[in-house]
């Protein structure tokens, strides 16, 4: 079985347009996550515009000066620190009444360039956010916060669940109480005290595993013309009629299919995984993951969240495959399989939600929706099933488990019961 197995690897990896597709989606990927390194930008504390590794390092230490766990009476302290720089130059009660860029202007009159790049340190953003309008500059949201608010910050953090519930994603989607339930409990969960600090590498991961999409495409064009090449060559023949054809030898099929599926997409996760760790670090796995987004009802750490979402992709990359398989073993044109992975992997990426929060929920379900921080991690998409409420976590793996589960088998039947012409 093992020899079959190899043997039909060798057979799939050999074509030139499979060949061609790996070889290339790799590249690209390793290109991409270079350009992303490179193409990094920043300013520094002079006003200066660094990028690349500079840029790396400044993140770095701007996010380690504040580094620390997060209590309720450091809270409190440094919201009120912040408050007494800010207000000791510019007018508490006149800053709520101007826009946002007349405020934005009024920092670089009042304060030097040093002293408004660390006003602008996105630790007060990240401590203000509990309070935070839409467009409101970081001083707005401080004026509006009372000693009795600030010493409340974790009922605050709390809060943020409780309004984006409230919210309802903007009207499309009305929460029921097994839901509300389910997003209090898990919020409720998350440990305190939340530790801040540099979480770059793993927050980085997070933003670029949406390139593991070109991963998922690499593995459908592969593995496209597993069945329907035998169909077209007329090689299904000569296949079917030997002693072992409908057998052992769709078993290796199948088998050898995962397995280049499993090692292809690990390979690319190394790619997109190995150069955010190196070049921005490795800092930070057991922080809080409130330290990338406060709003987030999970309680999972910063590497936790990355190697969960990593995860997804990879259920969706075997998910794609024995779909890929089931297309292929249904039909001779390896075109039409092909572009039936394209629409599901990418162009459902593209389609609107309109505001309608049942497709809203069923688009979260494809790769380059999920792969988007916000949807797995605090868009707060559920799915109630009577009395059990899942979270769009756990309806991707169901999902794409149910895929593979039903399609392997299709794929296996269908072949086997081929009727040659």
């Amino acid at each position: 079985m093992a020899r079959l197995i190899l043997f039909e690897l060798k057979k799939m990896l050999s074509r030139r347009v499979a060949l061609a597709a790996n070889i290339g989606v790799a590249v690209f990927l390793v290109g991409i996550m270079a350009l992303n390194v490179v193409q990094n930008k920043t300013a520094n504390a002079h006003g200066q515009i660094v990028s690349g590794t500079e840029a790396i390092a400044v993140a770095r230490a701007e996010a380690e000066k504040y580094a620390g766990p997060v209590s309720a009476e450091r809270a409190a302290q440094d919201i009120a620190a912040y408050q007494e720089r800010l207000f000791a130059r510019i007018d508490r009660d006149e800053v709520t009444q101007m826009t946002g860029s007349a405020v934005y202007d009024l920092m670089f009159q009042s304060f030097s360039d040093e002293e408004v790049y660390e006003l602008y340190n996105p630790y007060w953003s990240w401590l203000l956010r509990p309070w935070r309008v839409s467009g409101e500059e970081p001083a707005q949201t401080a004026a509006r916060v009372t000693p009795e608010m600030a010493a409340d910050w974790y009922g605050a953090v709390a809060g943020l669940t409780q309004d984006a519930l409230d919210d309802g994603q903007a009207g499309m989607w009305e929460y029921g109480q097994a839901e509300r339930a389910y997003w209090t409990d898990k919020q409720a969960d998350v440990a305190e005290p939340i530790e801040y600090g540099y979480v770059g590498g793993w927050e980085n991961i997070i933003s670029c595993a949406a390139f593991l999409v070109f991963a998922i495409l690499a593995v459908c064009v592969t593995l496209a013309s597993t069945f329907s090449f035998e169909y077209q060559s007329g090689a299904d023949a000569v296949v079917l009629a030997t002693r072992r054809g409908r057998s052992a030898l769709v078993g290796a099929k199948v088998a050898a299919a995962l397995v280049y599926a499993t090692g292809y997409f690990a390979l690319c996760a190394a790619v997109v995984v190995g150069f955010s760790l190196v070049f921005y670090g490795a800092d930070g796995f057991w922080l809080s993951m409130q330290s990338m987004a406060l709003s987030s009802p999970y309680p999972l750490t910063a590497g936790q969240a990355a190697l969960v979402l990593v995860g997804l992709m990879y259920a969706a990359c075997m998910g794609f495959a024995c779909l890929t398989l089931a297309l292929s073993s249904r039909t001779r044109s390896t075109l039409a399989v092909f572009l039936t992975d394209v629409v599901l992997v990418l162009l459902t990426g593209l389609v609107p939600s309109a505001g309608v929060g049942v497709l809203e929920r069923a688009l979260a379900l494809f790769p380059l929706n999920f792969a988007n921080f916000s949807v797995p991690f605090s868009a707060l998409e559920s799915y109630p099933l009577g009395p059990v409420v899942l979270d769009v976590i756990s309806m991707v793996l169901l999902v794409y488990a149910a895929l593979v589960l039903v399609a392997t088998p299709v794929a296996a039947v269908s072949f086997r019961r081929h009727q040659v012409a």
